[in-house]
């Protein structure tokens, strides 16, 4: 089956309950596509972590998810219009946090940061649609 090239995209406020937003319009958005069950968990995952990152960098201002099918691979982008780049850090064992960008660097077969001529950033992952995850044209 071809798989045709599919877009979403969601404009919120960065707040702290927006990360949990954007989980979930993601978990609904990548059902419709047909995603399976690992990709549908490393994905939301790595969306929490990357607009939880956002969030704490501009309160209070609009951050994007974008989320976009290619052949072999869904690429997930939070936009904000910070232009720090994002800073992994090691965690200590006792730390709560801190672990976010490994995560997703573990996950993700790529991510990296772009800046946009317009201003901001845009933190991107490719996750990798495993055989049997084929995100179908629906």
């Amino acid at each position: 089956m071809n798989v045709r090239e599919e877009e979403f995209r969601r404009e919120v406020l960065a707040v702290p309950s927006s990360a949990g937003l954007l989980r979930d319009l993601t978990e609904v958005q990548l059902a419709k596509w047909g995603a399976g069950a690992t990709l549908m968990d490393d994905a939301l995952l790595v969306v929490s972590e990357l607009a939880t990152n956002s969030i704490r960098a501009c309160p209070g201002h609009l951050i994007a998810l974008v989320l976009r099918t290619i052949p072999g691979a869904l690429i997930i982008e939070v936009h904000d219009p910070s232009q720090a780049p994002p800073r992994p850090r090691r965690a200590s064992v006792a730390d709560d946090g801190g672990r976010g960008l490994e995560i997703v660097d573990h996950l993700a077969e790529l991510w990296g940061t772009h800046w946009p001529a317009g201003g901001g950033k845009i933190v991107w992952a490719k996750m990798p649609v495993n055989a049997g995850e084929v995100i179908t044209d629906r």
